[in-house]
C-alpha cells in the first residue's frame, strides 16, 4: 500500500510538472514575443516620429510618393529634463521659471524657436503626461553639433519622417494637411482620401523603456520601432514615379508656366500629371499672401482655349458625317473673310494657296477648317464634343474636379469660324484633350481616365473604383483617318520639330490667344503639343501646354519630343 501510494505521488508530480513546463514552454515559445511586446508596451511611451500620422500615397509599383524625406528634429522628454519621476510631473509641481530658463537655452542654439511658444508647449505635454514632444525639424547640421555637444537634460535629436518632397515633386495630385494633431487632408489626395489616410494603423516610433515608477530604465533609452505593415490606410495611385520624375525635371528645365498630361492609351491611367510653377507644401502660407498664388493651381486641370488642337474635333466631325474627304479641295488666300468688317488671318500670312483637307490639317491651315466649320454647322461641332465626351470633368479616383471647360458657340459665322480654330466658346484641360487624342489613337474607343488604382484600409482590405469598360464612340474607319492625318503632321507639317528618327509618332501643334499683353506690349499666346506614340501601336498619349510661349511648333513640340524620347528609354530599360 505504502509503494502504491509514493508511486501515485511521483505519478502525480511529474504529470503536474509536465504540464507546467509545457504551459511555461506555450508562453515563453508560442507567445512569447507577444507577451515581450505588451510587456514592454506597459512599461514604455512612444512618440510618433511622422511629421503627420498618415498612411503611405504609392505610385503604380508601390513605390512610396509620401514619407520619403528625414530631417533631424528636436525632442524634449519633460521627465528627464527637470529630473522629476512620472507622478510628479503629471502632478505639474515644476518651477514655472525653471521651464523658462530651459527654453531660453534652447532658443540660444536654435533661433528659429520661440522661448515662449516652448514654454507653452512643455508646459501643456507635462500637464497631459506626454512623455515626448516634438520642439523643431528641419535642423541644420550645425544646430544638431551644437546640442549634441552641450548635453543639455531632457533633449534628444532625432529624425522625422517629413510627409512631403519640399521640391514641389507631384504637389498637385498629393494635396496638403493641415497642420497640427488632426492632421485634415485640405486638398488633393490628401482629401479625397482623407477617411483612409488619417486612419492608417501603421506607425513609426521613438520608444522610451521604464521601470515600474516610471523612469527610463538605463541602457534602455530610446528605441525607434516600426509597422511592418505599411500598406494599411494607404492609396494606390496610377502614377509611375519614373515617368512623373522625368516629366518634373523636363518641366523644370523647359516649362516655367504650363502642364503636362501622361496617359496610358490601353488602360487611361495617367502616369504622370505635372504642373508648374510648383509650391513648396511647407509654405502655403507664404504664397497665398504673395502673387504667387497661382502656382496652387493645378494646370493640368485647368480650362484654356485648345487652340488648334481643337482642329482634331472638327475634323472628326466632319470626315465621320461625310462632308468632305481626304482630297476635297480647298484655297486660302491668307485669311477667310466673313464680310466687309470682319476677317479671321490665317498663320501663314500669304496664305497656302491650293490644297486639300489631308494638307489642311498638316499645315494647320485657319481658313481651311473655318470653311470646314461652316460646312458641318454649329450644332455637328456640339454633338461631337459630347459624343467624345470632351468636356467631362470627372477623374476616376479623384472625382468632379470642376475647371469650368466647356463648348459654348455663339450663333453666326464669325463666332463658329473662332470656335473651329479652339478660341471664343471653346474651353478644354489638358487632361480632356489627352483624353480627346487617346480615343482618336485607340481607334475610336473612349474610357473614364483614372488616377487611383486602389485604396487599402486600416484591415488590409483593398478597395478598386467601379470598374469601367470601353465604349465605342467613333467608328474605327474615321479614327484611323484622324490618326493618318495627325501623322502627317509630325512627318510633313507643323509637327516636326517634334519628329524622332527611331520611333514615329502623330500629333499636332497649337497657339492660342489669351487676350492679354505683356510689358513689352505684345500679346501672351498660349502654346501646346498633342500627339501619341508610337504611331503604329500607340501607347502613351501626352499633351504638353506652355503659357506664354511662342509657339506651339517652337515652345511645346520640343518639350513633347524629349518627354517621347524618355518614354521610350524608360520603359525599353525597364523590359
Amino acid at each position: 500500500m505504502r509503494v502504491y501510494r509514493i508511486t501515485f505521488l511521483m505519478v502525480s508530480f511529474l504529470i503536474i510538472f509536465s504540464g507546467l513546463t509545457l504551459l511555461m514552454a506555450y508562453y515563453q515559445i508560442v507567445r512569447g514575443a507577444e507577451i515581450a511586446e505588451k510587456a514592454v508596451a506597459m512599461r514604455s511611451q512612444q512618440i510618433e516620429l511622422k511629421e503627420f500620422h498618415r498612411g503611405v500615397i504609392w505610385d503604380r509599383n508601390r513605390l512610396p510618393l509620401t514619407g520619403t524625406h528625414t530631417a533631424p528634429a528636436l525632442y524634449c522628454f519633460p521627465q528627464e529634463a527637470f529630473n522629476r519621476d512620472k507622478a510628479s510631473v503629471a502632478n505639474s509641481d515644476i518651477d514655472p521659471k525653471a521651464i523658462n530658463d530651459w527654453a531660453e537655452q534652447l532658443t540660444e542654439l536654435v533661433p528659429q524657436l520661440n522661448s515662449h511658444q516652448v514654454y507653452k508647449e512643455v508646459r501643456n505635454s507635462i500637464q497631459t503626461g506626454e512623455a515626448f514632444v516634438r520642439l523643431a525639424t528641419d535642423l541644420t547640421s550645425s544646430q544638431v553639433a551644437m546640442l549634441q555637444s552641450r548635453d543639455i537634460p531632457g533633449v534628444l535629436v532625432a529624425p522625422v519622417q517629413k510627409r512631403y518632397s519640399p521640391d514641389g515633386f507631384l504637389a498637385h495630385i498629393i494635396g496638403t494637411v493641415e497642420k497640427g494633431k488632426g492632421a485634415r487632408g485640405l486638398s488633393g489626395i490628401e482629401k479625397v482620401y482623407d477617411h483612409v489616410l488619417r486612419n492608417s494603423p501603421s506607425s513609426l516610433e521613438l520608444v522610451s523603456v521604464q521601470d515600474a515608477r516610471g523612469e527610463v530604465i538605463n541602457g534602455l533609452m530610446y528605441k525607434i520601432r516600426q509597422e511592418q505593415d505599411q500598406a494599411k490606410g494607404s492609396v494606390v495611385l496610377t502614377i509611375d514615379k519614373r515617368v512623373q520624375s522625368t516629366v518634373e525635371r523636363i518641366m523644370d528645365q523647359r516649362v516655367q508656366k504650363g502642364a503636362v498630361v501622361v496617359m496610358d492609351i490601353k488602360t487611361r491611367q495617367i502616369l504622370a500629371m505635372a504642373s508648374r510653377p510648383t509650391f513648396n507644401p511647407y509654405q502655403i502660407s507664404q504664397v497665398i499672401s504673395t502673387d504667387e498664388e497661382s502656382s496652387l493651381m493645378n494646370r493640368a486641370l485647368t480650362s484654356y482655349h485648345p487652340g488648334s488642337l481643337f482642329k482634331i474635333l472638327v475634323a472628326t466631325a466632319a470626315l465621320d458625317k461625310g462632308v468632305i474627304d481626304f482630297a476635297t479641295p480647298f484655297h486660302c488666300r491668307g485669311s477667310y473673310r466673313f464680310n466687309q468688317q470682319v476677317e479671321i488671318s490665317c498663320w501663314k500670312e500669304e496664305g497656302h494657296g491650293d490644297l486639300c483637307f489631308e494638307q489642311a490639317l498638316a499645315f494647320s491651315c485657319n481658313p481651311v477648317f473655318i470653311e470646314v466649320a461652316q460646312m458641318i454647322g454649329r450644332q455637328t461641332i456640339m454633338e461631337y464634343a459630347q459624343k467624345l465626351h470632351l468636356t467631362d470633368e470627372f477623374l476616376l479616383g479623384y472625382g468632379k474636379y470642376g475647371a469650368g471647360s466647356g463648348i459654348n458657340i455663339n450663333p453666326g459665322p464669325a463666332a463658329l469660324g473662332n470656335a473651329a480654330l479652339g478660341q471664343q466658346g471653346v474651353k478644354l484641360t489638358p487632361l480632356q484633350l489627352t483624353s480627346l487624342l487617346a480615343i482618336i489613337a485607340d481607334d475610336g474607343m473612349w474610357m473614364e481616365p483614372s488616377l487611383v488604382l486602389y485604396y487599402i484600409d486600416d484591415e488590409g482590405q483593398e478597395h478598386y473604383p467601379s470598374h469601367q469598360t470601353k465604349e465605342q464612340v467613333l467608328p474605327v474607319d474615321t479614327a484611323r483617318q484622324v490618326q493618318h492625318l495627325l501623322n502627317l503632321t509630325i512627318e510633313k507639317g507643323t509637327g516636326r520639330s517634334a519628329a524622332l528618327a527611331q520611333v514615329s509618332m502623330a500629333g499636332k501643334t497649337a497657339t492660342s490667344q489669351t487676350g492679354q499683353i505683356n510689358q513689352q506690349q505684345e500679346e501672351i499666346l498660349n502654346t501646346w503639343f498633342g500627339g501619341y506614340l508610337p504611331a503604329e501601336n500607340p501607347r502613351w498619349a501626352v499633351v504638353v501646354l506652355v503659357e506664354e510661349g511662342t509657339s506651339g511648333a517652337e515652345s511645346a513640340a520640343p518639350v513633347f519630343k524629349e518627354l517621347a524620347q524618355s518614354l521610350i528609354q524608360l520603359y525599353s530599360a525597364a523590359g
